[in-house]
């Protein structure tokens, strides 16, 4: 691990109970299949990745007094991510996500618990901006409450990563445009940031950049295995997907920021990076833990040579 790189990552850490059916879904019904819990979250699975890739990683989220909070922080211990500047909110209930994937890996149904993010405040982030100001670079997931975002895009000087997390959390990233190296978004995420239809290359090129013109400095559109679209303010490139091993799409978007973050930390630019992500996001895929155990530099690096760059 280089200890010259420190990276934080503020957001979400919940658990993760997901249920796979062995053939098609019926609704209405009991469905056998398997039930795995374990610790997910944006923030965390971000966090987690970006520790496995090499990166000293420091995870700011809020937990509970309950059992799942200890299974964050041994999950996280495992995966080498300092949990020492979480928040512990006594009497809370550590968020949660329950899902249902399909017979090919993809979610279907999920419910998520998440009310404790909203204690992220300000205020309460106010005592960690001198530490968050000593990293190397701080990622933002969009679960943090609008406010808290905004703040900390004010009062943070290190580079800042985003990643939007869903169609309805998208838009608390909007104050923060400016202050942001790169923002990920999926296409509906893009669609809820920039009110452009996006769903083809095209389409994509004219989101990622319209998220520059509203102040971003680069901006990857994931647009699932076909591809992902990306912009800075004087070029945009796409990559085109690669075949995978589907198991558990769960996790693939939080795989590819994390790898997004590595690489422009060790010094690879937005299209280089773009295309660390998509490596990162096909080995998260083929296995059935959130985070893949296999995650490695190494690993991406394998990844990265088979995935070919177009300018648009």
């Amino acid at each position: 691990m280089d200890s010259h790189l420190r990276c934080a990552v503020v957001g979400a850490a919940n658990i993760d109970i997901g249920g796979f059916p062995q053939g098609r879904i019926a609704l209405q019904d009991s469905n056998p299949g398997r039930v795995i819990l374990s610790a997910g979250g944006v923030g965390r699975n971000i966090a987690c990745n970006l520790a496995r890739l090499g990166i000293e990683t420091h995870l700011v989220a809020p937990l509970g007094t309950d059992a799942f909070a200890d299974v964050v922080r041994m999950d996280c211990a495992r995966a080498g991510v300092d949990t020492g500047l979480c928040f512990t909110f006594a009497g809370a209930a550590s968020s949660a996500y329950l899902f249902i994937a399909d017979i090919n890996g993809d979610m279907q149904l999920a419910v998520n618990d998440m009310d404790i993010c909203l204690r992220m405040t300000p205020e309460a982030l106010a005592d960690r901006v001198d530490v968050l100001n000593a990293m190397d670079a701080v990622v933002l997931d969009a679960n943090l409450p609008e406010e808290s975002i905004a703040f900390l895009a004010k009062r943070l000087c290190v580079p800042l990563f985003a990643d939007a997390v869903s169609a309805a959390k998208a838009r608390r990233l909007l104050p923060a445009l400016p202050n942001l190296q790169v923002i990920k978004p999926n296409a509906l995420e893009a669609e809820a940031l920039t009110g452009l239809p996006v769903h083809d290359r095209p389409t994509a090129e004219a989101a990622a950049r319209k998220l520059v013109e509203m102040g971003a400095a680069g901006a990857c559109i994931t647009l699932g295995e076909r591809g992902v679209c990306c912009a800075n303010r004087t070029d945009a490139h796409f990559l085109a997907g690669m075949p995978v091993q589907m198991t558990n799409a769960t996790g693939a978007g939080d795989a590819f920021t994390a790898a997004l973050v590595w690489a422009r930390l060790r010094g690879l630019d937005l299209f280089e990076a773009a295309r660390a992500g998509m490596a990162a996001a096909a080995l998260a895929v083929e296995s059935r833990e959130t985070v893949n155990p296999a995650m490695s530099e190494e690993a991406v690096r394998r990844r990265m040579q088979i995935i070919t760059a177009g300018g648009l």
